[in-house]
């Protein structure tokens, strides 16, 4: 098993405390960063992070003044994803803690809408409120192709 976590620092708090139950050393990666984050631009205040931020999620090509476009983010995440399944052993768990906008750029630019909706009748459009923080979305890898097991999950959380 690996622990990856995005190099925000509460993505390592976050790996910090499952490593602790697990045992397993963290290490980071900047491509689980997520596509923005406020206070990357100088001076933006949160209202036009806020506005930077729905624009980019309801036009995945806008790319902002800093960071990337959603469907740049996904596509990194997606890069990602396919050199870990390369390099690692079939059926080896990998732990990814990175940002919900990241896991939804992915999830966007990966599967059909009707897959997605599956998961939120809305999915698309309701995007950037699907993911709470620490919930888990869990991949399955297999035959060249991504299945959604489980998203957003907070029953470890009750």
């Amino acid at each position: 098993m690996k622990i990856i976590a995005s190099p925000l620092q509460r993505a390592i708090d976050t790996a910090a405390h499952i490593a602790l139950q697990t045992n397993i050393t963290v290490t980071e990666n900047s491509r689980l960063r997520e596509r923005a984050n406020w206070g990357d631009l100088p001076e933006q205040t949160f209202e036009e992070f806020i506005a930077m931020w729905d624009r980019c999620t309801s036009d995945p090509d806008y790319l902002p003044p800093v960071g990337d476009s959603s469907k740049q983010a996904g596509e990194r995440l997606a890069s990602f994803l396919t050199e870990l399944t390369s390099v690692e052993p079939p059926d080896s768990y990998i732990v990814l803690v990175t940002h919900g906008g990241l896991i939804t750029d992915f999830l966007v630019n990966t599967f059909p809408e009707h897959e997605l909706n599956v998961w939120h009748p809305d999915f698309i459009s309701m995007q950037s409120q699907l993911i709470p923080e620490c919930s888990i979305t869990t991949l399955i890898y297999g035959n060249g192709k991504y299945t959604i097991q489980d998203f957003a999950s907070v029953a470890h959380l009750i």
